[in-house]
């Protein structure tokens, strides 16, 4: 994904689509008549569509928490359920809890209510909502505890179908084996650059494989960093369309960064890749700012570090608000994939979770949280009894034919 142009959904659209046919002939060459099930992403529309070919049931996994599922899933049923309105600079969208959920036109994803009905990434996000209609069961990665009133809700969605919360979804106890590729600076450097800060003292700057900072919103934000005299380890992904793969690092910082930036050793720059975990774990880091996708959400909360948030595209809007304005975990200072960040705001932000008495109480609520995370996958905590849940359903269907699920009150249909 971190070698794709900048604005690439239709790339991706289609390649998702084009993935139907292989992954039915795939299936038909293992010689398996009837899979017990087919296992999802909610992403991938087209499996409804296998499902039936093959006989089977289809399980849905989102890889999102349960309130951005929510939040996209009443946008996209709005077509025919009314369920947002506007109101002055407010986006109010109905139907989540018993009270309206408020958005600010800026927490909503960039055009995404003003995409009409012939945008190809409203029609796939649209099949996606109404794709949840037809699955037999939905696996989620959040864990009861921490968004139990929106896990509620999409159990009301479902309609009495079965609903499993199983995360989170991420590695706990193996911190050197990362998610994504290999790190391109030396462990042993990084490390050494951790071990010389203090507790809670420095800020995480990373947004994730899928968002690539402009010349000008780099700039803008070292500057911010540099304003803010907090030290800093910020790993920079430059998109593939402005930087040839042979760039060496001083072509980099002359193209990006603000002369003189790096003379002024004011953090530590990783061009490419950083190893996420081991920095998130290391005891110096005192804040994460990110663009709030949901693994890196779910790993601030494991490791107990405050965010700092710019919400780029997708459900990373929703991600934020759940942070910073309901688990009160985060503060938000910039917003959307071509926003600026503003020197004072960010300066302000970072200011505010490193070194003041509202970022340590961010960091206590965050404790809480990482408490509850690990229980809930812990022996005989809510996701490992869920998980089970699932895999025993799962055998129960292994273990009886087709006549029998539907005499059994497994239902094939959908």
């Amino acid at each position: 994904m971190d070698l794709l142009p900048r604005k690439s959904g239709p790339i991706v659209l289609s390649f998702i689509e084009s993935l139907r046919d292989p992954f039915e002939r795939w299936v038909e060459e293992q010689g398996i008549r009837r899979p017990v099930c087919i296992l999802s992403d909610l992403f991938i529309n087209w499996t409804v569509h296998s499902a039936e070919r093959f006989g089977t049931i289809r399980v849905i996994f989102a890889p999102c928490g349960a309130f951005g599922t929510s939040v996209f899933h009443a946008i996209f049923g709005s077509i025919t359920t009314n369920t947002v309105r506007k109101e002055g600079d407010s986006v109010i969208v109905d139907g989540i809890l018993s009270s309206a959920v408020k958005f600010t036109k800026e927490q909503m994803p960039d055009r995404l209510l003003q995409l009409d009905q012939s945008d190809p990434g409203r029609r796939f996000l649209t099949g996606k909502m109404q794709s949840m209609s037809k699955c037999w069961g939905m696996l989620v990665n959040t864990f009861d505890e921490l968004e139990p009133h929106y896990l509620q809700h999409l159990e009301n969605i479902l309609n009495g179908k079965p609903l499993w919360s199983v995360g989170p979804v991420v590695p706990l106890g193996c911190i050197a084996n990362q998610r994504g590729k290999a790190a391109d600076i030396s462990e042993d450097k990084l490390v050494q650059w951790l071990d010389s800060k203090s507790p809670c003292s420095f800020i995480y700057v990373s947004f994730g494989s899928q968002a690539f900072l402009s010349q000008e919103q780099t700039q803008a934000l070292a500057r911010s960093l540099e304003a803010s005299h907090q030290p800093f380890v910020w790993s920079i992904k430059v998109s593939p369309e402005t930087v040839s793969a042979e760039s060496n690092q001083e072509e980099l910082c002359a193209s990006y960064l603000p002369e003189g930036f790096m003379e002024r050793d004011n953090g530590l720059v990783i061009w490419g890749w950083a190893p996420q975990l081991v920095i998130l774990s290391h005891p110096s880091v005192g804040a994460f700012m990110s663009h709030c996708g949901w693994n890196s959400t779910l790993e601030s909360i494991l490791m107990v570090v405050p965010m700092v948030t710019w919400p780029m595209f997708g459900e990373q809007h929703f991600n934020s608000k759940l942070v910073t304005e309901e688990l009160g975990i985060g503060v938000q200072f910039c917003q959307h994939m071509d926003g600026i960040p503003c020197e004072d705001k960010v300066e302000k932000s970072v200011r505010l979770v490193l070194s003041s008495e509202e970022g340590t109480d961010m960091r206590k609520r965050a404790v809480k949280y990482q408490r509850l995370a690990k229980q809930s996958v812990g022996g005989g905590g809510s996701s490992t009894l869920n998980l089970q849940g699932f895999a025993n359903e799962m055998h129960k269907l292994m273990n009886c034919n087709g006549e029998d699920r539907i005499g059994d009150g497994y239902d094939l249909s959908v």
